[in-house]
């Protein structure tokens, strides 16, 4: 016997188990219309003109901006160092135009934080980023007072007898101190001081008892100083008659002086820790940027061309310099790159025209930039990736 309210009870279950039916039914019969006269399913590859952008990842060797910051300020800057990557400590000039003046600069909401005024040139820090030597003139005085001063606290400690022109720290308690008399270095935790050599002793040296000591033809520079990693020599740059010189320099036992490298010209140069060094200069009328080999004593040119202050990065892998875009050296463009060991790979332009009066400093995988005039400069702070 049948019974009438199967179908109502029953109806959604059945008509949805049709539905499926029918689908699963159709996907089959539209898979064995691909097999009828042996066809095979293939991959069309087009035309990469058809694209305004590649499909494919870039190689492994491409730099890539992962974000940049840009800030204005209406004064100029001649230095800088970082000690956070929101966090600067700026040489600058006052705003009435006439004095430097040391201050914090904070990223994160433009905020400048006097640290002292009537200060001198340049910014030294500590290699832990902690505390920066500077010298401040007193009002109406030539004479000027160095200080240690405490980036997070804000303390500050005077230096009794420094007069230098130039420091480089050589540890965090520790610097060498510049002037025209002398070389010294001192130890700050023990509030001690010792010369390395006087400016007579050294020029001595660098001329010869032939040409005197005082030959006119032989000049120290002294914005240059550099510090060995391991902190047992510094290198200088010389001035001589008919080229530069840079010369190594103990900070142990009869502190021995030795010639380094020689070229026609140089402008800066970087130590690297295998003791080879970066030097941009000219070598047989050829101006560009040079790996000097220290064993092979052998220079190879990395560059051609008329750079601008260049940086690198702590593990020394990548370089960013700036490459003049005129003439008159007032407009640069910023350039990275890697470093290898005989040359230069996957240069690329990340920013143009800056301002003349310029500078960089690596922190990290972050590189910082300022471009300046006269009466005002830009600070950049680039982010990097690599694929």
């Amino acid at each position: 016997m049948r019974h009438p309210g199967f179908w109502r009870k029953n109806r959604d279950r059945l008509m949805l188990s049709g539905l499926l039916i029918a689908f699963v039914s159709g996907i089959f019969g539209i898979g064995s219309l691909f097999s009828i006269g042996n066809l095979k399913p293939r991959t069309v590859i087009l035309p990469s003109q058809q694209f305004n952008s590649r499909l494919a990842p870039p190689p492994s060797s491409t730099i890539q901006i992962e974000s940049a910051t840009k800030i204005p300020n209406d004064f100029a800057i001649f230095d800088f160092e970082v000690v956070d990557r929101n966090t600067m400590i700026i040489n600058h000039l006052e705003p009435s135009n006439s004095r430097l003046q040391l201050s914090l600069l904070h990223l994160d909401d433009n905020a400048v934080k006097s640290i002292a005024t009537n200060t001198d040139y340049g910014v030294a820090i500590s290699p832990d980023h902690k505390k920066i030597i500077y010298a401040q003139y007193r009002a109406g005085q030539v004479q000027k007072t160095a200080y240690e001063y405490v980036v997070e606290s804000g303390e500050r400690r005077k230096l009794p007898s420094d007069n230098s022109y130039y420091r480089v720290f050589t540890g965090n308690e520790s610097y060498i101190g510049q002037d025209d008399l002398l070389f010294k270095h001192v130890d700050l935790s023990q509030g001690t001081s010792q010369v390395i050599y006087t400016h007579d002793e050294l020029m001595g040296i660098f001329t010869g008892p032939t040409q005197g000591k005082d030959s006119k033809d032989t000049f120290i520079v002294m914005d240059v100083l550099q510090v060995s990693e391991d902190l047992k020599q510094f290198y200088m740059l010389v001035m001589l008659k008919d080229n530069y010189a840079i010369y190594r320099v103990s900070l142990e036992g009869a502190h021995e002086v030795k010639a380094y490298a020689a070229m026609e010209d140089i402008q800066q140069f970087k130590l690297l820790k295998n003791g080879d060094m970066l030097i941009q200069g000219t070598m047989n009328k050829v101006q560009g940027l040079y790996r000097y080999r220290a064993a092979q004593e052998q220079y190879d040119l990395l560059l051609q061309g008329s750079i601008w202050n260049f940086e690198l990065d702590a593990d020394e892998s990548r370089i960013a310099y700036f490459y003049p875009m005129d003439n008159q050296n007032l407009k640069n463009e910023l350039h990275i790159a890697y470093l290898n060991e005989n040359k230069l790979s996957s240069d690329t332009v990340i920013y143009r025209n800056m301002d003349s009066f310029i500078n960089l400093k690596w922190h990290d995988d972050e590189l910082f930039a300022v471009g300046s005039t006269m009466d005002k400069s830009e600070m950049y702070r680039f982010s990097f990736r690599a694929w």
